[in-house]
């Protein structure tokens, strides 16, 4: 243990409390990997020095790399979401713009709304599933608030929620099959 006055002084260089630093002695919680690197540096160790012997150190920095992973993955999918859906309104802006009104109303049109809908459906579900991974449950509730917007959205980790993801997925299929091939 430390004593208070170097506590004091360790907290200071670390911008962090004494009572952070008393919890870390005390195993009730653990340091974030910058700080793990900032002990490293003070104490002049190695950085499997600092941890290693000590599993719980360890779990805590694999789950925070798979925290990390997970909200790049979320972030990626959030910026490609953003770019599908300003698609959807630029291209009908442009042709309008520029004079091309005949493609509005073409297959051209319906096809590229057929695969934005479904990418958008697909990519909202993909997105759902990687923030609340784990499988099906029937206690889930069947409708939970949007990841975009305000309102409600169906669940898919609820069994039924699934099965109505997956019908409006046919909906959507069936209802520009017709459009797009006519």
């Amino acid at each position: 243990m430390l004593c208070a006055e170097n506590l004091y002084k360790l907290g200071n260089k670390l911008n962090v409390t004494r009572q952070a630093l008393s919890n870390w002695e005390r195993g009730k919680n653990y340091p974030d990997i910058d700080i793990l690197v900032k002990l490293t540096q003070i104490y002049n160790l190695l950085f499997d020095a600092l941890i290693k012997g000590d599993t719980e150190v360890m779990k805590k920095i694999n789950k925070d790399a798979q925290a990390l992973r997970k909200q790049k993955k979320l972030k990626i999918l959030d910026i490609s979401l953003i770019v599908v859906i300003m698609t959807a309104v630029l291209i009908p802006f442009l042709l309008n713009l520029f004079g091309k009104q005949h493609f509005l109303n073409s297959r051209f049109m319906s096809i590229l709304i057929f695969v934005l809908v479904m990418y958008i459906m697909i990519a909202s579900l993909w997105h759902y599933r990687l923030g609340n991974p784990g499988p099906l449950n029937k206690r889930a509730p069947l409708l939970i608030p949007k990841s975009f917007g305000i309102g409600l959205t169906i669940n898919p980790q609820n069994p039924i929620g699934l099965a109505l993801w997956v019908i409006l997925l046919i909906i959507v299929i069936a209802t520009f099959i017709p459009i797009i091939f006519k």
